[in-house]
């Protein structure tokens, strides 16, 4: 009985040394692969970041971020009982060459890049229905006395033995 609980003593070692040795490399990959995007985006490198993106992005911001746009998404808020499932089920995809046309200078100015550059990263792994994802987020906004801070995330799935680019939202 002694043995056998050594045994098992020993296996729960082994394990959970194994558990924490993958978590060490998915940390190192993360930061790898965020390294790599944002020298993707110093050097301004649109079809590297093609190459690195799945065929949409997921973003939100991309629908309002000029005043025409803004002005389209409130007149469908207005007109539209629908309009939520609309923009969360449909609009709020960006096929990747349009949000490359449309969106990437405007998200991923100079001054912002450096932010990303300059500022600590946390993340967390999602593995839903056999989908692995990585949440990398940044404070970009830190608190002030009259605002809590804002952070933005960016999401990476891991397709074919690569992550790709998936989506970029802010919180709040």
């Amino acid at each position: 009985m002694k043995h056998c609980l050594s045994l098992f003593a020993l296996l729960l070692l082994i394990v959970s040394l194994s558990c924490k040795q993958d978590r060490k490399l998915t940390s190192v990959a993360v930061f790898t692969m965020w390294s790599h995007f944002l020298n993707t985006l110093e050097t301004n490198d649109k079809m590297a970041f093609k190459k690195a993106s799945a065929e949409s992005i997921r973003c939100y911001d991309c629908l309002e971020n000029t005043p025409s746009e803004a002005q389209q998404i409130n007149i469908l808020r207005e007109t539209d009982s629908l309009w939520y499932d609309k923009i969360y089920d449909d609009l709020i995809y960006i096929p990747i060459d349009r949000f490359i046309d449309n969106d990437f200078d405007i998200l991923f100015n100079p001054q912002f890049v450096q932010i990303l550059r300059d500022n600590d990263i946390s993340f967390f792994e999602d593995n839903k229905n056999d989908v692995i994802k990585v949440h990398i987020l940044v404070t970009t906004t830190p608190p002030s006395e009259n605002f809590e801070g804002g952070q933005h995330s960016f999401s990476f799935t891991k397709m074919n033995d690569k992550w790709k680019f998936t989506e970029i939202g802010t919180i709040p």
